[in-house]
């Protein structure tokens, strides 16, 4: 049987991050999802390597499965989108790219890149969202839906598989929503979630992708306006 690892608690230093989505990077494919425990008061990024592969622990740290009995696993479900179209932050780590078709990693190598010096060497970094109010480059405005899902799930950037907005969660098939959440004195923050059926998740999934059905419309528009 596997073990089960985690990405540690980013740090107040961005080239430590970096590093540790560098590490995270390499062990995509063996990447299970991003978990809200409970008990712990904190969101895991969960790996489950075959036995004998290599896990850098200065970044990672083995957990027992039964920690994730009781935690809620982040969703991201269709329709959203509201990470991807405004202000997305998007970015791929340079040892990425080899899991990626030529034209698209010739594609990336012409955005903006930045290099940034680690606790384990030099590491590239690319922006992802350098178009029109910081959307994705590679996400389809039109079917709302990133380009990359098709070369495999995890041909998506390390930071995208990482990050969540919180709001949606499953459970034991359960569904649930993000009712509130509360900070306590030592740093730690209590997520509440509320289990619903599907008509009011659906509602949320329409509420917060409201934000890309605007953003859609007027990206029409300015197309309309171009070929006239």
């Amino acid at each position: 049987m596997g073990k089960v690892y985690v990405l540690k608690e980013p740090k107040k230093d961005k080239a430590w991050n970096i590093y540790a989505l560098r590490e995270a990077a390499r062990l995509k494919r063996w990447f299970q999802g991003v978990y809200y425990s409970p008990r712990l008061k904190r969101l895991l990024a969960v790996f489950k390597p075959t036995p004998g592969t290599h896990v850098n622990m200065l970044v990672f740290e083995e957990i027992g499965e039964s920690i994730l009995r009781d935690a809620y696993k982040m969703e991201c479900p269709r329709g959203c989108n509201r990470c991807c179209v405004i202000r997305s932050g998007a970015f791929i780590v340079e040892n990425e790219l080899r899991w990626l078709p030529k034209e698209v990693r010739d594609r990336i190598t012409k955005q903006p890149s930045e290099l940034i010096r680690t606790p384990g060497g030099w590491v590239r970094i690319y922006r992802l969202d350098t178009e029109t109010m910081g959307r994705c480059v590679f996400f389809d405005v039109e079917k709302g839906s990133c380009m990359l899902e098709k070369y495999g799930k995890h041909a998506k950037p390390v930071v995208c598989l990482l990050t969540y907005c919180t709001v949606f969660a499953t459970r034991d098939g359960k569904l649930y929503l993000k009712k509130g959440y509360r900070v306590h004195r030592d740093g730690r923050t209590v997520i509440h979630y509320e289990e619903v059926d599907k008509r009011a998740w659906s509602r949320m999934v329409s509420r917060m992708g409201s934000v890309w059905v605007r953003y859609r419309k007027i990206y029409r528009e300015a197309g309309e306006e171009a070929s006239t």
